[in-house]
């Protein structure tokens, strides 16, 4: 006995075991349905992904950090450095 299928988009019957559609229009419908299904999944996954990172803090990098540093002691990035490396020179 054959298995008979329901086609998804119309609900014909479908006798074709390697089909999933009944006919070609109801297949380009199914695929539309289907990427419109997996666009919405997509974009609510990345909807959560990016509220997620959103509660985290950015580590700052060696250079960010000297760099803020310089500016809250009112100098340029090479000033701060210059300064340090003489520092560092005089122990």
């Amino acid at each position: 006995m054959e298995k008979v299928r329901i086609c998804p988009v119309c609900g014909r019957e479908v006798t074709d075991r390697n089909r999933k559609y009944c006919c070609e229009e109801c297949s380009k419908k199914g695929y539309i349905r289907n990427q419109i299904k997996r666009n919405k999944e997509r974009d609510q996954r990345l909807k959560e992904e990016k509220e997620k990172r959103a509660g985290r803090q950015k580590r700052e990098s060696s250079l960010q950090e000297l760099a803020r540093k310089a500016r809250e002691a009112g100098m340029t990035y090479g000033q701060y450095v210059a300064m340090d490396y003489a520092r560092i020179r005089r122990e």
